[in-house]
């Protein structure tokens, strides 16, 4: 049976903390995968993700589409397969912009555990699909004591900080005043500025990738350390790294492997395929239960 699920259908049926343990389990256990391939045309940016294992094959075909919010559409629109590994049966068939949505932000958490989260104030910037998936996530995992928004666009920051209880902060407040900061971007400027975020902010840069570029060169002076989901991903398809900052992947932060952090600790994302199998697994999972 293929079970295929539609954007409401994701949303419905992932548990935020069974994915967040499932991702960590999945980055341990399983093999690396091939890199992406990925294509650019026209404006637009079309990505083939695949992952493996035990007993499963998962692909994700995606693309980004800027000129999509303009019609009404997703920016992010795509499909995510889960292949039995034997058989060659389609188990699932999901709406990938959800599921990347989802699967995102819960590899953030695992990096904000492994950065030494303890709550306190929670920064978003931006205001978009993928910031609201941060905060659900968070909020349902971490928890924060308070939340504080900032976009370009006042009205969209407004509406996501009241949908959680928060409120819409300038961008020197928001970088001043977190203990915890994600940045969900398309920006080809830095927003995380070194000059302005605190001792001990901890930092998550989910925009990716090239042009788009979150960080400024202080604030990964200031960590020493990136946090990565991929060394591979963030090297050719981020500029927000440095050759004498020392690179640890996600899953081999899970093995023990140490960050030698500065005063800051910052996690960069540019998407891996491995996070793509776990949220694949998950909504197999959760689909199996209700039917």
């Amino acid at each position: 049976m293929t079970y295929r699920l539609s954007r409401e259908n994701v949303d419905r049926l992932v548990d935020p903390r069974g994915l967040v343990g499932l991702i960590e389990r999945v980055l341990v256990e399983a093999p690396k995968p091939p890199r992406r391939v990925s294509l650019e045309y026209e404006g637009s940016w079309f990505g083939v993700m695949p992952a493996y294992g035990p007993g499963y094959y998962s692909v994700k075909i995606v693309g980004v589409y800027p000129e999509n919010p303009q019609r009404g559409l997703p920016l992010v629109r795509g499909l995510l397969l889960l292949v039995d590994s034997k058989s060659g049966d389609v188990l699932l068939e999901a709406d990938a912009g959800p599921a990347t949505g989802w699967r995102t932000a819960a590899a953030t958490v695992v990096a904000l555990k492994l950065m030494g989260y303890g709550g306190g104030v929670l920064g978003v910037i931006g205001a978009g699909v993928q910031a609201d998936y941060h905060v659900r996530v968070i909020r349902n995992t971490l928890g924060f004591d308070k939340l504080l928004v900032y976009d370009i666009i006042e009205a969209k920051a407004k509406s996501l900080a009241v949908r959680y209880g928060g409120s819409a902060a300038d961008l020197r407040k928001l970088l001043e005043s977190s203990d915890a900061i994600v940045a969900a971007t398309t920006s080809r400027e830095p927003v995380v500025m070194g000059r302005m975020v605190r001792s001990g902010a901890l930092i998550a840069s989910i925009g990716a990738p090239k042009p788009v570029r979150e960080l400024d060169e202080e604030v990964v002076v200031r960590s020493r350390c990136l946090l990565v989901d991929s060394v591979e991903g963030v090297k050719a398809e981020s500029e927000e790294w440095m050759p004498a900052a020392q690179l640890v992947e996600l899953a081999e932060a899970l093995r023990g492997v140490k960050c030698e952090w500065g005063d800051v600790r910052v996690y960069k994302s540019v998407g891996y395929s491995l996070l793509d199998l776990a949220v694949a697994l998950h909504l197999y999972d959760m689909a199996k239960r209700v039917g």
